[in-house]
């Protein structure tokens, strides 16, 4: 839950920016993305019988191969590598297409799947993609935008990440 809190706050912030200036800054995004990889490999390795295990209580079942985080004892590095597909497929596609996608969300999808996990960023980047599409449609139907209309996808980032976040906590 602390990945999950902690990536929303920096989507936050992150959507301010784009909102303003249409710009992502990258820096902070890749010291979100080393933080969490770093925390989640050391957390790996601490045996839960060391006095300060306790402290990392935000980490489920910590030190222990079974452990929900590490998924049945898999390599936490093998973890967050899975988590980055999503991203570094957006990166691709922005490549691809000339920088239509942003390559600042791709970098900011793939901090993000680092921190909380492969299936949890895709269901967060389908959301996102579901919440932009259903409000570009509306916008076209209004004609207040058209074809070639641009629209900053950080707050739809953030609101897929909330919206899968909250229905994880629920069920």
């Amino acid at each position: 839950m602390f990945f999950w809190i902690a990536a929303i706050f920096m989507l936050t912030g992150l959507s301010v920016s784009d909102l303003k200036s249409r710009t992502i800054p990258v820096l902070p995004v890749l010291l979100f993305a080393a933080l969490t990889a770093a925390v989640q490999l050391a957390v790996r390795y601490i045996p839960a019988c060391m006095p300060f295990a306790g402290v990392l209580s935000f980490m489920p079942n910590v030190g222990r191969p079974d452990s929900d985080l590490l998924r049945a004892g898999d390599l936490p590095a093998l973890r967050i590598l899975a988590g980055m597909l999503p991203g570094l497929f957006l990166l691709a596609v922005s490549l691809a297409s000339g920088s239509s996608i942003g390559t600042g969300d791709g970098i900011v999808v793939a901090a993000c799947g680092a921190a909380i996990g492969f299936s949890s960023e895709f269901a967060s980047l389908t959301a996102a993609l579901l919440l932009c599409c259903t409000y570009s449609v509306v916008l076209l139907i209004q004609r207040k935008a058209g074809r070639k209309d641009t629209l900053p996808f950080l707050p739809f980032l953030t609101a897929g990440h909330i919206l899968v976040f909250l229905t994880e906590v629920w069920i």
